[in-house]
């Protein structure tokens, strides 16, 4: 019999990256600097009630909508409008990160409420944000120290 009091919350994609950046590093990285680490940006507006688009090298875009905009804290984006042809499943996902320092150390939590294993692309999503994240993001502030 299935746990009746699970969190389906828990189901969605989450993870959490450890770096010596200060939190401004990384605040800066996921505003002004996404193209450094994650995909074309355009049409920005950095700040709570603005957008922004992502387009990467195959073609494919998103646009988000910052729902909340905490400098040094914390983001919401909830995706508002996609590549037509690839991955609409996302619309209407909200992407939250959180940053916090501990220890000497800056921890980023991102949660992507939405993501979950019972949607078509939740493998290739979640491995390719584990590579964007631990890899991309991380060495992109970690050079900049």
């Amino acid at each position: 019999m299935l746990n009746d009091t699970l969190n389906t919350k828990d189901l969605h994609y989450k993870t959490s990256i450890e770096t010596t950046a200060n939190k401004k590093l990384i605040f800066s990285a996921l505003n002004e600097e996404l193209h450094a680490w994650w995909g074309n940006i355009s049409n920005s507006n950095f700040e709570t009630g603005g957008q922004f688009t992502i387009t990467f090298e195959n073609g494919y875009w998103w646009t988000f909508k910052i729902l909340e905009h905490t400098p040094d804290k914390e983001l919401v984006w909830k995706c508002i409008d996609g590549e037509p042809e690839f991955n609409k499943e996302w619309i209407g996902h909200v992407l939250h990160w959180h940053i916090e320092e501990k220890d000497k150390k800056t921890i980023l939590n991102f949660h992507q409420i939405g993501l979950t294993p019972n949607i078509a692309c939740y493998d290739i999503c979640s491995s390719t944000w584990n590579r964007f994240l631990t890899e991309n993001l991380k060495n992109f502030v970690e050079l900049k120290i």
